[in-house]
């Protein structure tokens, strides 16, 4: 898999290419499968593999995740896995954060994030969707302000002691089957951070530093996290979430 950024070799792609430790290009070069590039003010990620290439940006203005979380989000499943209730300030450890969309939504309620990302690309259109947080708006500025962002991989995640009430996984496993339905950027997501097999041990690990509760996000008909059978289900139409009670 090769990827560089695309730009000058002076100003924001050229730091962004230093940070990474990824090729600057001028040009597309037909050589990468990948490119990140500064575009309309935002970092995206162009995918060079598929006839119709798709771009990859995080946008916290975005209109369909606002009104999901304008839709009695509070009754949505996500909400009641978590265990928010009427209550604000409950600490999460996303800890497979991704593009950010449901740490949002949990932001919007009150909850407090940290978002823990692997890879360091995604993690760049993270912290490059939390940076234009005044270009938002005030109300999105402020449930932004609940979200801090960390890079790392979350099995060698170790603080001191459980500092969560909650830690959040939403691993990403192969499909079981294609379907029409997956979205585009999840689908440019799975090409580019490939499949996780260690669910065993994300679960494991999260068991041992979650205060109250771990919530695991699977497909509805996908078998559950390892041998421990949960201690409450949420299902919806496409998904479900497992929920395993600590202590």
């Amino acid at each position: 898999m090769k990827i560089a950024v695309l730009g000058k070799p002076r100003g924001a792609a050229a730091t962004l290419a230093a940070e990474l430790d990824l090729p600057l290009v001028e040009r597309d070069g037909e050589e990468f499968d990948y490119l990140l590039r500064f575009e309309q003010g935002r970092l995206q990620l162009q995918s060079r593999l598929t006839a119709f290439p798709a771009a990859l940006y995080v946008d916290f203005a975005d209109a369909k995740l606002h009104h999901r979380a304008h839709s009695a989000m509070r009754s949505q499943n996500l909400a009641k896995a978590i265990g928010v209730k009427g209550r604000r300030g409950v600490s999460v450890l996303d800890a497979t954060a991704g593009l950010g969309k449901d740490a949002f939504l949990l932001a919007s309620l009150g909850c407090e994030l940290t978002m823990l990302e692997r890879s360091a690309v995604v993690h760049a259109l993270l912290a490059d969707g939390l940076s234009r947080a005044d270009t938002y708006g005030a109300e999105t500025a402020e449930i932004l302000s609940r979200m801090q962002l960390e890079r790392g991989d979350f099995l060698e995640f170790a603080p001191a002691a459980p500092t969560f009430d909650v830690i959040y996984l939403d691993p990403m496993f192969p499909q079981r089957r294609k379907s029409a339905k997956v979205k585009k950027d999840m689908a440019l997501l799975q090409q580019l951070l490939g499949s996780q097999s260690d669910g065993t041990q994300l679960l494991e690990h999260a068991m041992g530093m979650a205060k109250k509760r771990v919530v695991v996000k699977r497909a509805k008909l996908s078998p559950q996290l390892g041998e421990s059978k949960p201690d409450i289900e949420f299902k919806g139409s496409s998904s479900r979430y497992d929920v395993y009670l600590v202590g």
